[in-house]
């Protein structure tokens, strides 16, 4: 095979043009792909059974200090209402 065409000064500037162009078209098309999974993979993070798990430990938390501060509320509103 005759390499003599890719150094001939009249195809340089064609070969270095395509390969520019490729490198463009190639970044054109898989940066918005790569910013796309990379978001995926962040919302897949947040469904992983630890994560699962941790949300459901603080919507337990809040459930019981929800109904205890109630309670307390209730507690109280009942001791001011009854005179002594």
């Amino acid at each position: 095979m005759d390499f003599s065409l890719l150094f001939d000064p009249e195809y340089l500037p064609i070969i270095a043009a395509t390969l520019v162009g490729f490198g463009l078209l190639a970044a054109l098309l898989l940066v918005p792909v790569y910013r796309f999974l990379e978001r995926e993979r962040k919302v897949a993070k947040k469904w992983t059974p630890e994560a699962l798990a941790e949300r459901m430990q603080e919507r337990q938390r809040t459930a019981t200090n929800g109904t205890s501060d109630e309670a307390d509320a209730q507690t109280t509103s009942d001791d001011a209402e009854t005179p002594s």
